[in-house]
């Protein structure tokens, strides 16, 4: 047989009070189906909360899977840029390479340049200072020969 304890602020089936500790009567056929009712209510509820915790564990999965893609995407296009930045670096320090020979052939060039402009004013200078005579028909003759003694 089972026994109910029922609070001070519970009634019992007359209606009346009764004081805590005080033990309830003992449940007849009709008591016992409302225990049976109140375990089968429990069983369901059970049954709700396991449904509910397989349905929460599936979205729990499918969100891990999302979040799963959504980092390997990621992942994926970090490499992606960190390969087209290692590219862009490389290329960069090529054409700097090509940039820095080609000032060095320019200046080169221009050295050369600013010689060959100072050795040209110069000739002309020197060609103003000491003015060449003109080729005339005697000097374009070739010279006589005077024949040469030796001396032994």
């Amino acid at each position: 047989m089972f026994f109910i304890n029922r609070s001070f602020t519970e009634e019992s089936s007359l209606g009346q009070a009764l004081p805590p500790g005080f033990p309830a009567p003992f449940l007849f056929a009709d008591g016992l189906s409302s225990v049976e009712t109140l375990l089968t209510n429990i069983q369901g509820l059970l049954k709700v909360a396991v449904e509910n915790a397989r349905v929460q564990d599936k979205q729990i999965q499918a969100e891990k899977r999302e979040l799963k893609m959504e980092l390997y995407r990621e992942r994926e296009m970090r490499e992606s840029l960190e390969r087209q930045l290692t590219s862009e670096l490389q290329s960069r320090a090529s054409i700097q390479k090509r940039l820095k020979k080609e000032k060095k052939a320019k200046r080169k060039l221009q050295e050369a340049l600013e010689f060959e402009s100072k050795r040209r004013s110069g000739w002309r200078t020197l060609s103003n200072i000491r003015p060449r005579p003109p080729l005339l028909p005697s000097r374009c003759t070739p010279p006589t020969t005077t024949p040469r003694t030796t001396l032994l």
